[in-house]
């Protein structure tokens, strides 16, 4: 059976394509299930579970708390790697699960914790307050006091406000803290908003209030036989005031403790 000359062209070109990528390599042991980059580090301190951070000699352990220059993780053995490794690389996942070397530093880290940098070189912490953060915790971490250890992580570097329930004073301070961080810019304008929504929601039910009763007063006044009728109506009316003022309001505080 002979095979058409066009198809053995394609399979001919496509084993050609494959055999000249000399970019992707695949691990025999894998610890990683998500894609690597073989990439420059200018730490030579660096090793598998450190975050990495950008510097203006390249990629090095992230030293500071909350970095913005947050990059990625130092793996090991992940399943696939991209670029051609040398001896000035190593592996560097930036986003997906991989192990992350941590310390109790901020507090013992626990599954569903946000994990940022610390100023321990290489190690992250939990993060208790607004900052860049490198991704939420999948496990428990049960680091002894002055010893890092690793647990795995889903990393998605991002700004993120991680705090505790909010409160007004926190709101006011947030605001006014946040001014000269356009990081923060989403946050300021839902604030604002909230703000905005629930104070018109107060102001307008109040003044719908003031007008309804002076004009129930004066129905009546005008037509006293009609008194009891006109009562139920102004209590109704009332009522949907007060309904719809409340719902402002709250929406209000649900868009700032919530949201």
């Amino acid at each position: 059976m002979k095979i058409p000359a066009q198809i053995l062209v394609t399979l001919g070109l496509a084993a050609g394509f494959l055999a000249g990528i000399p970019t992707v390599v695949q691990s025999v042991e894998p610890q990683s299930g998500e894609i690597a980059r073989n990439l420059e580090v200018a730490d030579s301190k660096a090793a598998a579970g450190d975050i990495l951070s950008r510097s203006e000699v390249g990629l090095v352990r992230a030293t500071t708390a909350y970095d913005p220059g947050l990059f990625g993780v130092v793996t090991e053995n992940p399943s696939i790697v991209l670029n051609q490794a040398t001896d000035k690389t190593l592996p560097v996942i930036s986003y997906g699960e991989v192990l992350v070397n941590v310390s109790s530093k901020n507090g013992q880290v626990r599954r569903g914790d946000f994990v940022t940098s610390s100023s321990e070189a290489g190690v992250g912490q939990k993060a208790t307050e607004s900052g860049f953060v490198l991704g939420k915790a999948l496990e428990d971490a049960a680091c002894d006091k002055d010893e890092p250890c690793q647990i795995s992580v889903f990393v998605n570097i991002q700004y993120r406000p991680v705090e505790g329930r909010p409160s007004f004073g926190r709101v006011f301070s947030f605001l006014a803290s946040s001014m000269s961080k356009p990081e923060n810019l989403p946050e300021v304008l839902r604030y604002f908003f909230a703000l905005l929504l629930g104070g018109g929601a107060f102001f307008f039910g109040f003044l719908f209030f003031a007008r309804s009763l002076r004009t129930g007063v004066e129905a009546v006044g005008r037509n006293p036989m009609a008194k009891t009728s006109i009562q139920v109506a102004m209590v109704f009316n009332l009522l949907g005031i007060f309904i719809l003022t409340a719902a402002g309001v709250a929406l209000a505080l649900f868009i700032i403790f919530y949201f």
